[in-house]
């Protein structure tokens, strides 16, 4: 198709200020550090370092405006045409039966200026592949939507009309209504609050203050003030730093508090035909969409202490997702209680079945689980033995929580075959289930070590089409289960294997 015969579109202009704010927070510590706290203009080596710092900023605007000003985009019908490129103008054209899924994104700044990110997902493994249109009003991103949505149901209806018709066509497309969302899931206030106080990222303060207090101190000498607090420590009471130590992790609560409330604010799971949609955020609007043909298996991941509260998350394991998007497209509940998630899942996932038993590991796997050197182990007990002999009962705790993990470890694993599915239960103090079909199994891969031959036992690798975080795998099982899964995997009938509900 001739590029005059279509309808070219551009980026809003009010994209240039997001761009502009893009670089200034690239550039936001060393224009603090050169220009705020250390502004030193007499010497020469900080003259060149501030003109350097501004000629990059320079370059980077002057590169960002012609990126704006070359970029268009048009559709018709069938195909999604792009020129974009900074200095050299690119050509570009993307078939929308490629396209599976679009994703739009609408963080806080993007939102203050009216405007949302999408981002077209091919489900191919190439870069140019794929693309986002930066800044688009939210109408021209519905009309988009509704596009694709339409193009893609056209298809569906196509191939499902047979091929020999006695009707009439057309050249003129017929408007199909876009199915209204079902409404799987919410979270409630009290479910965040719960989720937020029952995380480990509590804890997270300590490390980040490292970080940003050791990434001052190359700029900025803080030796003195740093050897101020360690004399404070030194001399002040332990009920003084118990209070000081229960300020800062409550401190820390409020702050995971209000940062999972910005996150999952608003958090909606909904089924629109055939996709399964997740809308989450309060600042950073995100609504991104999985195609129900492209889910391989569920993942359940349940954490240490969220066990205690029964709270699981579940994840979809989708064919071909974008690296960058594939964490956070695949969480479909982040945090919710057990009962609940569960019968989400058997309602509108019941292309998977869960067993009601799992089967556990016999006595010998625990046995080989503890008779395994654990070279991280036996390396930090040598470190402490020789250098820090002072500290060596903290090898005690250390010890404790390498036995006790492969104790849990032995305990918590499971595994069942129902029928055409295979579920797997593994971990120890993080616990995660996973369950798929044989259909949506790439590869079963059992390898067995010279100890386990000595047991009769093997490791179980299996493998799904959702790239590498696809992968799972069960240890020290029974070999004749091995080889029993090996068997089932082997024996694929077409008939009955390749139907998939959904």
């Amino acid at each position: 198709m001739s590029e005059a015969s279509l309808t070219w579109h551009r980026l809003p202009k009010r994209v240039l200020l997001l761009r502009i704010v893009d670089i200034l927070k690239s550039f936001a510590i060393p224009i603090v550090i050169l220009f705020v706290l250390n502004n030193d203009w007499e010497t020469t080596f900080g003259i060149i370092l501030r003109v350097g710092v501004l000629f990059f900023i320079g370059f980077d605007l002057i590169q960002k405006f012609f990126g704006w000003r070359n970029f268009r985009y048009a559709l018709d019908e069938k195909t999604m045409y792009v020129i974009e490129g900074n200095w050299m103008k690119q050509e570009k054209s993307l078939p929308l039966y490629k396209i599976q899924s679009v994703h739009s994104n609408s963080p806080f700044f993007y939102r203050l200026l009216g405007v949302a990110e999408l981002t077209f997902d091919t489900n191919a493994n190439s870069d140019d592949a794929s693309f986002k249109l930066a800044g688009v009003f939210p109408s021209e991103a519905k009309r988009l939507e509704d596009v694709l949505d339409q193009s893609r149901r056209r298809r569906l209806e196509v191939a499902a009309e047979p091929s020999e018709t006695d009707e009439p066509v057309t050249d003129e497309p017929a408007a199909i209504e876009k199915p209204k969302g079902v409404r799987l899931y919410t979270l409630s206030t009290r479910e965040i609050l719960i989720a937020s106080l029952t995380s480990l990222s509590v804890f997270a303060i300590f490390p980040v203050a490292s970080t940003i207090i050791t990434y001052i101190d190359d700029f900025i000498s803080i030796d003195g003030t740093v050897d101020q607090i360690g004399d404070w420590v030194i001399s002040a009471s332990i009920i003084a730093i118990g209070v000081l130590v229960l300020a800062i992790l409550l401190l820390s609560v409020a702050i995971g508090m209000v940062i999972n409330f910005l996150k999952y604010g608003n958090f909606l799971l909904e089924r629109r035909g055939d996709r399964i949609r997740v809308e989450k955020g309060l600042l950073n609007r995100s609504a991104k969409e999985i195609p129900y043909e492209k889910i391989q298996a569920i993942r359940i991941k349940e954490t240490f202490i969220r066990r205690w509260f029964n709270i699981i998350g579940v994840e979809l394991v989708a064919a071909g997702t974008q690296e960058e998007l594939k964490d956070e497209s695949s969480t479909i509940l982040p945090f919710v209680k057990r009962d609940k998630a569960m019968a989400v899942l058997n309602e509108h996932f019941n292309q998977f079945a869960w067993a009601d038993t799992l089967h556990r590991l016999p006595k010998k796997s625990l046995g080989i689980k503890l008779m395994r050197i654990s070279w991280f182990g036996v390396i930090v007990t040598g470190i402490v033995l020789y250098f820090f002999r002072d500290f060596a009962w903290w090898l005690l705790l250390l010890w404790s929580l390498i036995i006790g993990g492969r104790v849990l470890s032995y305990y918590t694993t499971r595994y069942a075959r129902n029928g055409a599915f295979i579920q797997l239960r593994t971990g120890a103090f993080n616990v995660r289930s996973f369950v798929t079909d044989k259909p949506r199994i790439e590869q079963i891969h059992v390898t067995q070590s010279w100890l386990q031959r000595r047991f009769g036992l093997c490791n179980v690798t299996l493998s799904t089409r959702g790239g590498l975080l696809s992968i799972e795998s069960i240890e020290d099982i029974p070999k004749h289960e091995a080889d029993a899964m090996l068997a089932w995997f082997s024996r694929y009938t077409v008939e009955q294997d390749t139907k998939r509900p959904g």
